[in-house]
């Protein structure tokens, strides 16, 4: 990608403290999503939000966008190796998060497939 930047720590946190970006990177390491997966996935993320969240995921080198040349053409977005890496950041999150919380079953599958990782 050719905009891509090389993030400070600092810029890295304040990126992984947004709203949106850690829904986003788990919803990747479950695998490769089109945009219109994360308006699913995630009902209330604006498009403007989701839009600006994806750019700065791509520019900090974390995930990837492939044009796909169908009728009509899409998007898919997918993490780098760089982005794989927050496999066990996610985990951890979401274990304690398990550990603690009294879920319905469906959040309760989701944590499943998500320690699973």
């Amino acid at each position: 990608m050719d905009s891509e930047i090389n993030p400070t720590m600092e810029d890295l946190n304040v990126l992984l403290k947004k709203k949106w970006t850690f829904c986003i990177l788990t919803d990747l390491h479950l695998g490769s999503k089109h945009f219109q997966d994360f308006n699913r996935n995630l009902p209330n993320i604006s498009t403007k939000v989701l839009h600006q969240t994806l750019t700065e995921l791509e520019q900090f080198g974390l995930i990837e966008k492939h044009l796909i040349d169908n009728k009509p053409k899409s998007t898919e977005y997918s993490l780098t190796d760089k982005g794989k890496l927050s496999k066990n950041l996610i985990k951890e999150y979401y274990g304690y998060i398990a550990s603690i919380s009294s879920d319905s079953d469906e959040e309760g599958e989701i944590l499943k497939r998500i320690l699973e990782l």
